[in-house]
């Protein structure tokens, strides 16, 4: 596992210490901070890739630390205190994990070596040059991606709003980082924020912060996500769940650039790009009364919208081979060979989760493989015998030849006339394709 930065925040002089120490001994690099304000002044700093900070302190607590952290450093909250309800609301909050005092050494080692291993994948696809199929972690050669790089480098530049729309699991976040990454807020922090993950009331104070005593649990001023990401951009990852009356005010936060405390009636200025996403239409939902039609159009400044994989199947398997790569480096496992036909099979598959779920399945291909190598044999049963898109009467009472030369110009039209991928995901060595491409009359 490498070694991580660490910084633990603990007002327990005795609790601090061994937190401290059990992170020594496996290797990491600690700093300490005796308490909440301390830890958060620390941050400013930068270095850090970790933060385990106690919930609740003298003076400000674990939950000010998670929205200080926002867009920078992992935070695992740590607590005595624990109930059922807590566990929820620091995780909703941005937190990596909960864990109750006395740590378990050995379930705090996991812990760790789980943050480990998503932090070398992430600077993995951090580090990964851009090229004509790889934009800011975005990944795609077909035509539609191309048009999505497009966009995404042009509109980055500017400060304008932008409204991400696509299906669960198509890369809304990415395309967001992509934006700021991209743009003259780069040096800033990105701050994400998940509307659907919180109640209205939460959310509210999520967004704007609060100040002590404005509710029961208030014990001190905390800063909000819109102050969190001064000089920087704002996610809002399904913006569409937002109530009515939490919609009015993000309108004029957005319009004043300005917002107000939970609690207060001090208004703080704000210079953030707001960029939001949404799995759902948005003007379907102006159309039936449950989303304001002027916040639409202020955030509707300009629109990006994602294809969903089942639209771009000749993207699988560019997309197999980077995500493999990402998952075993962030296992810490040797990239797995694949046998001919799986890419066939992964291509066929409808991806109702599109690459999320793409992902998670390579992820339990990578993780049961036998011998370094992915079997069709590995691949689910439910997902049945059929290779390729061609099947029913479609394959009847046809030559076999048209059905070959078919499946070969559909391979390599989806693939932009890329033989090397097209034979791959055909499952048959590059050299009897171009064979074939020459005795079916295909080349040009």
């Amino acid at each position: 596992m490498s070694a991580l930065s660490v910084l633990i925040i603990d007002d327990d002089a005795g609790h601090l210490d061994a937190t401290a120490e059990i992170a020594r001994r496996l290797g990491h690099r600690v700093e300490i901070a005796g308490s909440g304000e301390e830890g958060i002044a620390r941050l400013a700093d930068g270095g850090l890739d970790l933060i385990v900070t106690d919930l609740v302190m003298r003076d400000r607590s674990g939950l000010d630390v998670v929205a200080a952290a926002a867009g920078g450093p992992e935070v695992i909250v740590m607590t005595a205190y624990g109930s059922e309800e807590a566990a929820p609301a620091v995780l909703r909050a941005g937190a990596s994990a909960y864990l109750l005092k006395p740590l378990s050494v050995e379930l705090f080692r996991k812990t760790l070596a789980t943050v480990a291993r998503r932090l070398r994948g992430r600077r993995a696809a951090d580090a990964r040059p851009d090229s004509d199929e790889c934009f800011a972690g975005l990944i795609g050669g077909s035509p539609c991606m191309q048009e999505l790089f497009r966009l995404v480098r042009k509109v980055a530049d500017s400060h304008a709003t932008a409204l991400v729309e696509g299906e669960s699991g198509t890369g809304k976040e990415l395309v967001a980082r992509a934006l700021h990454r991209h743009s003259p807020r780069d040096g800033g922090p990105f701050v994400p924020v998940n509307c659907a993950a919180l109640s209205a009331g939460l959310l509210e104070s999520e967004l704007f912060g609060h100040e002590k005593g404005a509710f029961t649990g208030a014990y001190s001023d905390r800063v909000g996500r819109f102050e969190a990401a001064h000089q920087g951009t704002l996610f809002l990852d399904e913006v569409g769940e937002m109530d009515a009356v939490l919609q009015a005010k993000l309108l004029r936060a957005l319009e004043e650039r300005e917002i107000v405390r939970v609690g207060s009636n001090r208004t703080i200025p704000v210079n953030v790009r707001v960029i939001a996403a949404t799995n759902r239409s948005l003007k379907e939902r102006v159309a039936d009364g449950s989303f304001r039609a002027d916040l639409f159009y202020r955030l509707h400044v300009v629109r990006i919208a994602l294809p969903p994989l089942r639209e771009r199947a000749g993207d699988v398997a560019l997309l197999t081979g980077h995500l493999l790569e990402e998952l075993a480096g962030e296992h810490g496992v040797a990239v797995p060979a694949l046998a001919p036909g799986v890419l066939a099979r992964l291509r066929a598959q409808p991806w109702p989760g599109n690459v999320r779920e793409l992902r998670n399945c390579l992820e339990t291909l990578l993780l049961t493989a036998h011998d370094d190598r992915i079997e069709v044999d590995d691949l689910p049963g439910e997902w049945g015998d059929a290779a390729t898109p061609l099947s029913g009467p479609a394959l009847s009472m046809r030559p076999i030849a048209e059905v070959e030369r078919e499946l070969i110009a559909n391979t390599l039209r989806d693939l932009d006339g890329n033989r090397a991928r097209a034979a791959e995901a055909l499952g048959i060595s590059a050299r009897t394709l171009y064979r074939r491409i020459k005795e079916l009359g295909l080349s040009e």
